[in-house]
């Protein structure tokens, strides 16, 4: 009922609003009808019943439309009872009574469309979360208004049904065979476009070290070319010949500069845009400002990305390793402190966005303090979607957006 409320809730408060003002219009006067009650009352009162009894065994979306229709009308006539409990009689004979039913009725048609999509959409982020913490596909289930259809073939199908008929907001957990049509269609297209990520950003690393280990090479073969170019030494006298023979007998260990670690940084395909946000610090130029222990840690921490499911906030177990790799060398650091920023894609509205992207940064936090590492040395802040590393409505680009940032300083 709460889950309910929180989004039907203003336009409950307005249909008691309407009510009032209905009732304010329709007091008895003097030569007005004293009869409340008519023969359509009864019909009205039957509609009503008719209503509970379909929401109970509608399945889906139409039940939280029969639900919401009914607390609307009796929202309304709570309104319209206040008045009548607080002035006196009311005359059913008055235009104002019909003026105020009417546009209930409109309002439980708009608040359907509205409020009956947002409570579907939030219901479906939380109990994708809750379906991938418990070891489950969150992509296996279907919701429909506040109902939830679990094919049978889910992985631990008793146990996460039980889980989310518990959860908040959830009316009833059906088995089903399979999901429906179009729910399967969305989601072998949200594994497609997964997979496409994950090839896309494997691609990008190979791309990314074989630029750097042909730099590498290159700088290392120039430097004989360098020592060939050097100026000839001008011609020595006899004298000077024999002491360098001599010296020649030992001669000294001549001291090669050993090649440049690789230092390794976010892959970055430089045919992309250029994110809108503050870039991550480089671990080349933070390693000479600081101690070798907060350069392994920014590179470290630079070295891996933190990636979510689109509409969820739960960490994956490659996540959660990379994670403890990560306190254990912040344990090595005692004056480093990590700045962790979530982010979201371009879907939702802004409130949404924000909040999601500050689950996924609270997520991030919440698992390194189980780890042990201590509460002041992390920050955690959710942006929304206002720093995209790649600006498109495509899969690709919102699921490179959907991830949480670590900044060391």
């Amino acid at each position: 009922m709460t889950y309910f409320l929180g989004f039907y809730g203003v336009w409950l408060a307005s249909a008691f609003i309407v009510g009032a003002l209905s009732g304010f219009a329709s007091l008895r006067r003097e030569g007005d009808d004293p009869v409340l009650l008519r023969e359509s009352d009864f019909l009205f009162g039957m509609a009503l019943c008719l209503i509970v009894i379909f929401a109970k065994a509608t399945l889906g979306r139409a039940a939280l439309y029969f639900e919401g229709a009914f607390a609307l009308f009796a929202a309304f006539l709570a309104g319209v009872g206040a008045i009548w409990l607080a002035s006196g009689p009311i005359a059913r004979g008055r235009i104002g009574w019909r003026i105020g039913a009417g546009a209930v009725a409109l309002m439980a048609v708009v608040a359907n469309g509205e409020a009956a999509g947002g409570l579907e959409a939030a219901l479906g982020h939380h109990l994708g979360s809750l379906a991938q913490r418990e070891g489950g596909d969150p992509l296996n289930l279907e919701v429909s208004g506040r109902d939830v259809f679990l094919p049978a073939d889910a992985s631990g199908h008793r146990a996460l049904a039980e889980r989310l008929a518990g959860a908040a907001g959830v009316r009833t957990v059906w088995r089903v065979d399979s999901l429906s049509p179009q729910a399967a269609r969305q989601r072998e297209g949200t594994q497609a476009a997964a997979a496409a990520e994950e090839a896309a950003h494997h691609a990008a690393e190979r791309a990314w070290t074989q630029r750097e280990q042909e730099r590498v090479a290159a700088a290392l073969a120039a430097r004989p070319r360098a020592a060939e170019a050097a100026p000839v030494p001008a011609k020595k006298g006899r004298k000077e010949k024999i002491a360098e023979g001599r010296s020649a007998e030992r001669p000294a260990p001549v001291a090669v500069e050993p090649p440049a670690a690789l230092a390794w940084n976010i892959p970055k395909d430089p045919t992309l845009p250029e994110p809108a946000g503050p870039s991550l610090p480089q671990p080349g130029a933070e390693a000479e400002e600081s101690s070798p222990c907060r350069a392994a840690l920014t590179a470290l921490a630079a070295s891996e990305k933190i990636r979510f499911s689109a509409k969820s906030a739960a960490l994956g177990a490659g996540a959660e390793k990379f994670l403890a790799r990560l306190a254990a060398s912040l344990k090595q650091c005692p004056d480093a402190v990590l700045d962790l920023r979530g982010h979201s894609d371009s879907v939702g509205s802004s409130e949404d966005k924000n909040v999601l992207s500050q689950r996924r940064a609270r997520a991030v936090f919440d698992h390194l303090r189980r780890l042990g590492v201590a509460p002041e040395r992390l920050t955690n802040a959710g942006v929304g979607d206002e720093q995209p590393i790649l600006r498109g409505e495509d899969a690709t680009s919102r699921a490179e957006n959907r991830r949480v940032e670590i900044l060391v300083r």
